[in-house]
């Protein structure tokens, strides 16, 4: 786990969407704190330490609070529409000796065997769900791909785990497949359509035929 960054908020005065763009208007973003027996606190933060921060750190921050120190977990992070740019986040007091339930990022790494046989990799889980100290939560958590096949992949419980950190079962089952290979699409050959295509158009002909056919005798009949 990396150093939580250190983030100074400073208060908020209101609430509400207004107040939250005037905010990030002036390179602020509005974050919420709460938990641990105290009261909530709306407060904000640079937006630009916000994002240097994120850069190297993904859960546990330490926030400044009124020239106090407070360790916190994020909780909810919100985005813009596409995803690029922080909108609000929620924080969570925690004690770093405290189990704590998060995900932690998959890195999947290597070139699967199956991949190079023609199959395509699925990645059902970017994620894992883990249980650990506050003070132990990993950055992420590397996953060798290359030893899988066709039709194969890695569950959740063959993910390798650091020392202190466990599946966290309530969240995700050990035998829930994270990333896998599935054999090749197959696709029906062009010819089959064309030749479909081909009966239907001798089965019409054969038909106009016969109508043609039937219209004669008729007229022939109708001379004799």
């Amino acid at each position: 786990m990396s150093t939580p960054s250190l983030l100074e908020t400073q208060a908020r005065e209101g609430t509400g969407s207004r107040v939250s763009r005037r905010e990030r208007a002036a390179g602020r973003i509005p974050v919420n704190v709460y938990g641990h027996g105290q009261g909530n606190v709306a407060r904000t933060v640079d937006a630009h330490a916000l994002s240097l921060a994120f850069a190297t750190t993904s859960q546990v921050f330490t926030l400044g609070i009124d020239g106090q120190q407070e360790s916190c977990l994020v909780k909810e992070v919100q985005y813009d529409t596409y995803g690029q740019h922080v909108l609000h986040v929620d924080f969570t007091r925690i004690d770093l000796s405290e189990e704590v339930h998060v995900e932690v990022k998959l890195e999947f790494r290597g070139d699967p065997v199956g991949v190079n046989a023609g199959g395509t990799q699925i990645i059902h889980h970017p994620a894992l769900a883990v249980k650990c100290r506050a003070d132990s939560i990993p950055d992420v958590l590397v996953v060798d791909v290359s030893g899988i096949e066709i039709g194969h992949g890695i569950h959740a419980n063959e993910v390798a785990l650091p020392a202190g950190v466990t599946l966290d079962e309530d969240e995700m089952a050990g035998e829930e497949q994270v990333v896998g290979v599935v054999p090749p699409r197959v696709e029906e050959p062009a010819e089959s359509e064309e030749g479909e295509e081909g009966a239907e158009g001798e089965a019409a002909e054969a038909k106009k035929d016969e109508e043609s056919g039937d219209g004669e005798e008729k007229k022939d009949d109708g001379e004799g």
